[in-house]
């Protein structure tokens, strides 16, 4: 009995020492601080070492340095999927204070980990009191690549807090499919210029029609200019967008941003508008001389 204690005593020492030469701020040792975190990984996937090895990792998360917590997501990401248990084991502590530390690490490393069985442990915090923990969890999410979280995702989209609701987007920008196309693109009206890009880059993975698209575009100027942006992003047939002409004139500077350069002279053809004239006149001089 008492040999086995000073074994446990034994590894418990290499453990902290081996953290703090992983976890050092002294670039005088940065060979021994990869040193160090190359040890964690390996044992983290030898299962002879792996559960004490993560369990300990997994202890750690409430620390304020920024660097350790940062240590801690690249040695875990890198020891994988069997490291998911064990942070889900420890999910329900949220830290020695108000900052809930601990559970933040914890959905960002499983974020970083990823797949499928991180989504119903990250579902648990889509309705936590704490905005940054919500955050994180719908993050967490998006990350997996899941779309087995999109249920749990959409209920995310009105949250009234903004950097919530741009998590939100964020994940269904990575797990949308044609289903939430409409969703997407209720994000590029959002106060929120986060949301809007979130959305703005889920719409632009679906590569949807160009008509899709053009038949959002109306009297608010943000979301036009969002809506192009997208357009821009996409394969577009550009002679099939002659009803831009219909738009208000900052629509429509908006669209000649994005347009290529080998359509310009079309659209000044058709421009009524003297100062967007004198603009593509510009723009087609400029391309005319380089």
């Amino acid at each position: 009995m008492i040999l086995c204690l000073l074994l446990l005593t034994a590894a418990d020492i290499d453990l902290e020492t081996l953290y703090d030469e992983a976890t050092t701020r002294l670039v005088s040792f940065q060979a021994v601080r990869d040193s160090a975190i190359e040890e964690f990984v390996r044992m983290g996937k030898d299962p002879s070492t792996s559960d004490t090895t993560i369990i300990f990792l997994v202890s750690k998360f409430d620390t304020k340095s920024s660097i350790a917590r940062h240590t801690l997501k690249d040695i875990l990401k890198e020891i994988g999927t069997s490291a998911v248990k064990w942070i889900v084991d420890k999910l329900d502590y949220r830290g020695s204070d108000g900052e809930a530390r601990s559970l933040k690490q914890s959905l960002w490393v499983l974020g970083e980990i990823g797949g499928a069985e991180i989504v119903e442990p990250a579902a648990r915090f889509i309705d936590d009191e704490s905005w940054a923990v919500r955050s994180g969890a719908f993050t967490t999410m998006g990350k997996s690549k899941s779309y087995e979280a999109i249920h749990f995702v959409l209920n995310g989209l009105m949250d009234t807090v903004a950097p919530v609701r741009k998590s939100a987007y964020y994940a269904l920008s990575e797990i949308a499919t044609e289903r939430e196309f409409l969703n997407l693109l209720d994000g590029l009206a959002d106060d929120y210029y986060g949301v809007r890009y979130a959305a703005l880059s889920g719409i632009v993975r679906l590569n949807p029609q160009p008509a899709l698209l053009l038949a959002e575009l109306g009297d608010d100027e943000s979301k036009n200019y969002f809506v192009l942006s997208v357009l821009a992003g996409i394969e577009t047939d550009y002679d099939s967008l002659h009803v831009i002409s219909a738009f208000s004139p900052a629509t429509r500077k908006a669209f000649y941003d994005i347009l290529p350069d080998r359509v310009l002279v079309r659209y000044l053809k058709h421009e009524t508008h003297p100062l967007l004239k004198t603009y593509l006149n510009k723009k087609i001089w400029v391309q005319e001389c380089e």
